[in-house]
């Protein structure tokens, strides 16, 4: 089955379907390995693994198209894609499309911020007019039939910050006209506001958590801040007191990782590939030397 038709077999079926939101091709990795059936390549963490800055517009389309590669073929579940606002008007909006679906991913959602855009949890934010981001999400359909029609659509939009709740679900209903697969009604601050939009929005929705934000908390673990946290305990701790035993708990092993990176494909193909002496050279060589 194509990831596309995967995803959407995921979101057909009744109750929520947990994607968390990963960064780089290893975060996607040890999700998959733990049992999540999709994940979602966030912006958010993406600026900040890239660029150690905050996401406030500055990752282009190459170099967010580029993380949705890697992390996609990284993984066999579906992953779902953050395109923000499409780097641009409904003409680069057309263009992120097709390139979100050659680079593996089985969706993306596209966003009514303006440019630079920022994180929906942040404030300042701005929004373009309804009718022109209607307009986006028509190119944005029209480019996804025209590769791969079970690609997932998905309109997020901003403006309950900016212009209220109530236009925010305004534009949400028109969205599902237009033909969207999915909405997400961004930095929903009430259970209230969420019975709302389940309640008249007629097509599956994505709700974002995120520690510390506006939205109240499902417990669900954060990948970021989670290896973030994990790095910066650890790295403490040497930086205090040297490399030691005293931390190895919180840690993978070296053969735990070498699952995580599926080295025994690897070793599989060399074998089945790489003549008989080179395999002999490379594992009672030298080399082995390295992997004790």
């Amino acid at each position: 089955m194509k990831r596309t038709t995967h995803f959407r077999s995921l979101l057909e079926r009744p109750g929520a379907l947990v994607v968390p939101g990963v960064y780089d091709a290893l975060s996607a990795r040890i999700c998959e390995m733990v049992g999540f059936e999709a994940v979602f390549h966030s912006g958010y963490g993406t600026a900040a693994v890239h660029l150690g800055q905050p996401d406030i517009g500055l990752l282009d389309m190459t170099e967010m198209v580029s993380q949705v590669k890697a992390i996609a073929r990284a993984v066999r579940i579906p992953v779902m894609g953050d395109s923000d606002h499409g780097f641009g008007n409904a003409v680069n909006a057309f263009r992120t499309v097709q390139e979100y679906i050659w680079a593996g991913a089985a969706g993306l959602f596209l966003e009514d911020q303006v440019s630079p855009k920022r994180c929906g949890h942040m404030e300042g934010k701005q929004v373009i007019p309804k009718e022109e981001m209607m307009g986006k999400l028509r190119a944005a359909l029209d480019a996804r039939n025209e590769i791969d029609p079970e690609f997932v659509v998905m309109y997020r939009t901003d403006a309950i910050h900016v212009t209220g709740f109530e236009d925010a679900l305004d534009r949400a209903k028109a969205a599902v006209d237009v033909g969207v697969d999915m909405v997400f009604v961004e930095a929903l601050e009430t259970r209230e506001q969420m019975k709302r939009v389940v309640a008249e929005i007629r097509v599956p929705l994505m709700l974002n958590l995120i520690e510390g934000g506006k939205t109240p908390l499902v417990p669900v673990l954060s990948t970021l801040y989670s290896a973030a946290r994990g790095m910066y305990d650890v790295m403490s701790r040497i930086r205090a007191e040297g490399v030691s035993d005293g931390y190895l708990e919180k840690l993978f092993t070296f053969r735990e990782f070498g699952e995580l990176v599926r080295l025994d494909e690897v070793r599989e193909k060399e074998e089945k590939y790489l003549p008989a002496g080179v395999l002999e050279e490379k594992y009672h060589g030298k080399k082995n030397i390295v992997e004790k």
